[in-house]
């Protein structure tokens, strides 16, 4: 199995994008997944969902719950989960 692309990469969550895009790597990395692999499950391109992941895009309602759904959570579930999540990560995986 290949190595789950940004696992090991340290991220600060600021913005509401960085806060959902953590999540959702955390939620990946926890089910050993790739982002190709999440990314052909959603039916996204990998580039899109590495933009989700790092924060960088601007993510919709839509993507939100297609998302949450995937990994069997409403999207107030998903955000309560990322929201608790630390701030930072202190360790690299």
């Amino acid at each position: 199995m290949t190595k789950p692309i940004g696992a090991d990469v340290k991220r600060k969550s600021k913005t509401p994008n960085e806060v959902f895009g953590r999540a959702v790597t955390e939620m990946r990395t926890a089910k050993k997944l790739s982002q190709a692999a999440l990314a052909e499950s959603l039916g996204y391109s990998t580039y899109y969902l590495g933009r989700i992941e790092r924060g960088r895009a601007n993510t919709s309602c839509d993507v939100m719950a297609a998302v949450s759904n995937y990994f069997g959570m409403s999207i107030g579930q998903f955000w309560t989960y990322a929201e608790k999540l630390p701030k930072t990560q202190s360790q690299k995986r």
